[in-house]
């Protein structure tokens, strides 16, 4: 049992996946909120309940939480391996793909542990460079990685194609 008010950094199991779907939805709104040309499928994100447990099993994919106690879940990290099919090297690297905290633990000092869970479990997959994608809107994440040590690599460039006009 877990003291109260602490707050236990662990592997995400199958018990987790209901307030680990409300983290979803969070950073799913959080990147709306920041930015409008980030949209998400909100039936998916929904829907996360019943793909969660797919992705918790795989041995490709590794999510980290912080549970506040009795199942709440106040962030999390998810990682998995990523191939390269470019020609680039490593063929495979490490990659976070959602690192997010409730709004009242942020800057708490919980994400840097579980970086750690997600770094060790990379070093046990032989993984020696990991990647990320952040928002361009998002200063406080990308100020984030960059203290916790992250540079820039590749500029991911976006355009939204206007319908054609039919011809006569």
């Amino acid at each position: 049992m877990q003291e109260e008010g602490k707050v236990e950094l662990k592997p995400a199991r199958d018990a987790d996946i209901p307030e680990l779907a409300r983290l979803i939805g969070g950073i799913a709104a959080y990147h709306e909120s920041i930015d409008p040309r980030a949209r998400f499928d909100w039936d998916e994100i929904r829907d996360a309940p019943n793909w969660l447990k797919a992705v918790l099993h795989r041995d490709h994919h590794a999510v980290f939480v912080a549970d506040h106690g009795a199942g709440r879940l106040v962030g999390y990290l998810w990682v998995h391996l990523r191939r390269d099919r470019q020609g680039y090297l490593p063929r495979i690297r490490g990659y976070i793909s959602h690192a997010f905290m409730d709004e009242s633990w942020r800057g708490q000092g919980l994400m840097r542990p579980m970086l750690e869970m997600g770094y060790d479990w990379f070093r046990s997959k032989d993984i020696e460079v990991v990647t990320l994608t952040v928002l361009h809107r998002n200063w406080l994440g990308s100020a984030a990685w960059y203290k916790a040590g992250y540079e820039d690599w590749t500029h991911e460039r976006r355009i939204q194609l206007k319908p054609r006009t039919k011809l006569p």
